[in-house]
């Protein structure tokens, strides 16, 4: 990110503002746009129309494909790829059903992936954005070809398949530094308790790093917790938790299992001690469930449109106007990240003399100071990007942006 594109120094009381702006952009805009994003594409050959195949947890990360949507319907309004439409194939993994059905979630994302590429017959795949579906995807795309660019999954190991997988988030070496950072010197925390989702790429990978930082720079980590999907009860974590006194509880963890986390924690246990997330808590739904408890809570992202208008880069500023004015809320990370994915995939199509998936791969990596929701200077070998992290903090339910952490 430079200055130019992102100069974070606004406060979430703003958002006020924001809403009332976008509510008169909706006015004006919302039921036009609308309109052409629910209009199906005319039924034209399969040689007429460029696929691409998105993939997002479902319901919860329904704004991932808002974004993807967006981006979209924009492209196509500027000619799609050398004149011919984008048409986005959007599948939902539905993470819930997994535990409260007995679903091998492998083989179901493996399924759709596939299905995607066998069936759908896709020139490139978007998504996933959780890192453990990201990770299985990307070695099925790297098995068959197919430029991938994962949405918010953040673990470095989802590239590790090979060169025709590449993210549009940060990655968690630097996520889990940064936190680890804000909870000492912006917190001034000097003992942490980690409370981990066992089993999930992210959530394991993103607390180790934390837990390497935290100590590194002097804090103590006192207690080490875990719990599966589909848990409820977490009064065995919490008690430990609670012996322990740590001044901050970094929990990497999702919806459902966060919120009932901080209910029980608060209300149960009569813990006190700050609770910071990782940027699967940028999610509405989940500060919604957790309701007044989770205030006072600090969590990071990778985007913010609670900054002042000024404060954002002006793509950033067009993206959130037109975001907001389609679907009536203000976009978070997931959503600006699967605009970006899928703006970088047809931009990457966009280049290339002739539509092949070895052409797009290779322009996905000549990607140079990409500017949309966010800003990409371009990637390194491992198809990882520089990006920094924002710092959002809830007051009053409502989320606020509180500070960048530049890598």
């Amino acid at each position: 990110m430079t200055e130019r594109h992102l100069r974070w120094a606004g406060r979430g009381y703003i958002g006020l503002l924001w809403r009332l702006l976008f509510l008169m952009i909706t006015l004006f805009l919302g039921c036009d746009q609308v309109q052409q994003l629910l209009t199906p594409l005319p039924e034209i050959g399969d040689e007429d129309v460029i696929k691409i195949g998105f993939l997002h947890t479902a319901p919860d990360r329904n704004n991932s494909r808002y974004g993807a949507e967006l981006a979209t319907l924009q492209l196509n309004e500027g000619g799609g790829v050398q004149g011919v439409p984008v048409q986005l194939i959007a599948h939902g993994i539905p993470t819930q059903r997994f535990v409260s059905e007995d679903i091998n979630d492998t083989e179901y994302v493996t399924e759709l992936a596939l299905e995607l590429i066998d069936k759908e017959k896709v020139s490139a795949i978007v998504g996933p954005n959780r890192s453990t579906y990201a990770v299985v995807v990307g070695g099925i795309a790297q098995n068959h070809g197919i430029p991938m660019m994962a949405t918010s999954a953040t673990n470095p190991s989802v590239t590790a398949a090979g060169n025709f997988v590449f993210m549009a988030a940060f990655t968690d070496d630097f996520q889990g530094r940064a936190m680890a950072t804000f909870a000492l010197q912006d917190l001034e925390a000097k003992t942490a308790a980690v409370l981990t989702h066992r089993g999930d790429v992210y959530s394991e990978g993103l607390s180790q790093t934390f837990i390497e930082s935290f100590i590194a720079h002097g804090g103590e980590v006192v207690a080490d917790e875990f719990y599966t999907a589909g848990d409820t009860d977490f009064t065995a974590q919490l008690t430990v938790i609670a012996e322990a006194t740590p001044d901050v509880i970094f929990s990497t963890g999702f919806l459902p299992e966060v919120p009932l986390v901080v209910q029980q924690a608060r209300g149960e246990i009569g813990i006190t001690a700050t609770f910071i997330g990782g940027d699967a808590w940028d999610n509405a739904a989940l500060i919604e469930a957790a309701g007044t408890v989770i205030d006072g809570s600090f969590f990071s992202s990778g985007f913010s449109a609670e900054a002042e208008p000024s404060d954002l880069g002006e793509d950033a500023y067009q993206f959130v106007a037109a975001y907001t004015a389609m679907f009536g809320m203000l976009p978070d990370g997931g959503a600006a990240l699967g605009y970006d994915a899928l703006r970088l995939v047809v931009e990457a199509m966009r280049r290339v003399d002739n539509l092949t998936p070895v052409a797009i791969r290779d322009q996905l990596a000549a990607t140079m100071n990409y500017s949309g929701a966010t800003f990409i200077s371009g990637y390194d070998e491992n198809r990882h990007t520089s990006k920094g992290v924002v710092m959002k903090r809830i007051v009053d339910g409502e989320v606020q942006f509180y500070k960048l952490i530049e890598p």
